[in-house]
């Protein structure tokens, strides 16, 4: 796995090497809306505009960022940020990272993911996880269970969403002495749609979770609706 993490980091800097003029460009739109008190907020306008597609991430209490689609390729979206951290997701689940304290280096068996199929209540999917702060080839397994009737408010509207929750834990004794064996996903669906729109994912056991809002899909939702937002609202 250390020659496939090297590879994966040299990959990463020939293509953002190539796409330099695309990432300038985000990272200037990261400066400018990200606030250190309030965290980032990206107007309407530029959300519905023909730019690529931003997300806005929340580590544990830190203040909120925006991620920008730099790429797809093989079903798989890399977004990066201004501090130049990577995630990698496929369906929305972050399966890699570049630039964490402990990176996600590989998740296996990934097609049989029932986020890929949104089949959840009383699925089970199994896979082995790779972490850059030296634990290899865990075995984790997750359980679904799914709950409607729940509401998300983005730009003063309410969306009727699905909420399904992940409990993941370990199958195989740890590298370290842990207390956190178990831990929780969650992921929110759009009830008319079935699009993504929002997702809280914990990387690792005993870290904090990723808040994930995928506010260009939201505002593109909102936008097919016919609803009137005002393209300053955030």
């Amino acid at each position: 796995m250390i020659f496939s993490k090297n590879l994966f980091l040299l990959c990463l800097v020939a293509l953002l090497t190539g796409c330099a003029g695309t990432y300038r460009t985000y990272a200037e739109m990261f400066e400018l809306a990200f606030t250190p008190a309030t965290g980032a907020a990206l107007p309407f306008s530029e959300l519905t505009a023909p730019n690529p597609d931003y997300l806005y991430v929340r580590l544990g209490d830190q203040p909120r960022a925006v991620m920008g689609l730099l790429f797809i390729e093989q079903a798989q979206f890399k977004w990066t940020s201004a501090n130049n951290i990577v995630l990698v997701t496929e369906q929305g689940r972050i399966v890699r990272s570049l630039g964490l304290p402990n990176d996600l280096l590989h998740t296996s068996n990934r097609t049989a993911d029932p986020i890929k199929a949104k089949r959840f209540d009383n699925s089970e999917w199994t896979r082995q996880l790779d972490w850059s702060a030296g634990e290899f080839g865990y075995t984790v397994t997750s359980t679904f269970t799914e709950q409607a009737n729940e509401t998300l408010t983005f730009f003063g509207q309410q969306i009727n969403a699905k909420k399904v929750i992940e409990t993941l834990r370990y199958d195989n004794p740890t590298a370290y002495l842990r207390f956190d064996g178990a831990w929780q996903n969650i992921f929110w669906y759009d009830e008319t749609s079935g699009k993504l729109l929002q997702s809280q994912q914990q990387l690792a056991p005993g870290t904090p979770a990723y808040e994930i809002i995928f506010i260009s899909e939201i505002a593109r939702q909102l936008q097919q609706s016919g609803v009137q937002i005002a393209g300053d609202a955030i």
